[in-house]
């Protein structure tokens, strides 16, 4: 058919004379040269991670494997373990809790205000005091020596108090009492120094004289 002959004039076939192409030829020549490609390229894609896959888990091996014993270093043998030994604890003994005895309270000495009194002596000895008794007021003659044969060297009044400072001696002429008692005296000291004899039976023991 030409260009310049009309459609009408064209030659009409019916559709079943026309030759229908392949389905096969189509599909071929659409589809057959990308599924290649595909499948090259998905196996490249799995031996690419299996290498991978391969060379990691040899390099954790290497990792992971203990290194040879260096040469002349002695094994060091562990000694085998010995057994725990069980150990009791005993509790400690509760220790049974002793009563404190109470002290009673001791009571608070009261000491007294007043000064008690001293107490006179009842004999007469040296370095103690006698007081002058029984002279009917007349006194005592303190003497040179014991007995009336010596001088008189001062008259004590009655009550006086003097320090005894020797004695006793027994009566230089051996005069006695009315009982047959020879008569003591004692060497005396009066309050103003003068020193003498004194016949005991007109002297008491004495507390010393207060100021």
């Amino acid at each position: 058919m030409t260009h310049d002959q009309e459609p009408n004039d064209w030659e009409w076939e019916s559709p079943e004379r026309r030759r229908p192409r392949r389905l096969d030829d189509e599909e071929s020549s659409e589809v057959g040269f990308p599924i290649v490609w595909v499948l090259i390229g998905g196996l490249a894609g799995l031996l690419t991670i299996g290498l991978i896959g391969m060379g990691v888990v040899q390099f954790l091996n290497k990792r992971s494997a203990p290194g040879p014993t260096p040469a002349g270093l002695p094994t060091l043998a562990l000694p085998a373990t010995a057994t725990p030994l069980a150990i009791t604890v005993q509790p400690p003994t509760p220790t049974p809790l002793q009563a404190t005895p109470t002290q009673a309270p001791t009571a608070a000495v009261v000491q007294p205000t007043d000064t008690p009194e001293p107490v006179a002596p009842t004999e007469i000895q040296v370095s103690g005091y006698v007081q002058i008794v029984n002279t009917d007021g007349a006194g005592l003659s303190l003497r040179a020596g014991p007995g009336t044969n010596n001088a008189r060297l001062v008259v004590a009044e009655e009550g006086s108090i003097l320090t005894v400072i020797g004695g006793p001696n027994e009566d230089e002429e051996g005069q006695t009492d009315d009982a047959g008692n020879v008569y003591i005296w004692w060497f005396l000291r009066h309050s103003d120094g003068t020193e003498g004899w004194g016949r005991a039976d007109f002297l008491a023991p004495s507390l010393p004289p207060t100021e």
